[in-house]
């Protein structure tokens, strides 16, 4: 998974994932990008390592690296896509957990409407490339970087 993939391939992934932080990290990207939230330093550097190693790096090699390493050739195509996703799926539903500051209705919506289509579309975007999980990795990091940053940053005075 770490490997480069097709290199016909790789930029149609890119592509894919590039088209995932648009829809999912619009309005987060948005509001950095006209102002209405402003970063500084401390949120920079924040952003920066939240997103590669808090979310992006171990996420990636974990379930679309190792895990699907692992079920290669033990299971079709198709069954690797839906276990991955249900595997990521599951531990992003425990690790975002409702509470204080995100209700039922609020965490049932991220779950189905965020997590699960993007470890879907994460994990077709490794298929395509060949193999690769470097076009997730970029896209992962992208959308957690800008969520981050906008979540993170404060609002001009």
């Amino acid at each position: 998974g770490v490997r480069g993939g097709s290199a016909g391939r790789l930029p149609l992934a890119l592509i894919m994932g590039i088209g995932a932080v648009a829809v999912v990290a619009f309005d987060s990207y948005a509001a950095l990008f006209s102002g209405r939230v402003v970063a500084n330093a401390d949120s920079l550097v924040f952003a920066t390592l939240f997103a590669l190693l808090g979310s992006a790096v171990p996420e990636e090699l974990l379930f679309r690296g190792y895990l699907m390493s692992s079920l290669d050739g033990r299971m079709r195509r198709w069954s690797r896509v839906i276990v991955s996703a249900a595997a990521f799926t599951a531990v992003r539903c425990v690790r975002f957990w409702p509470g204080e500051g995100l209700g039922m209705g609020d965490w049932m919506v991220y779950i189905s409407g965020a997590v699960l289509p993007l470890g879907l579309w994460w994990r077709l975007m490794r298929e395509l490339s060949g193999g690769s999980i470097w076009p997730g990795l970029a896209s992962h990091f992208l959308l957690e970087f800008g969520t981050t940053l906008a979540r993170t940053s404060h609002a001009p005075s």
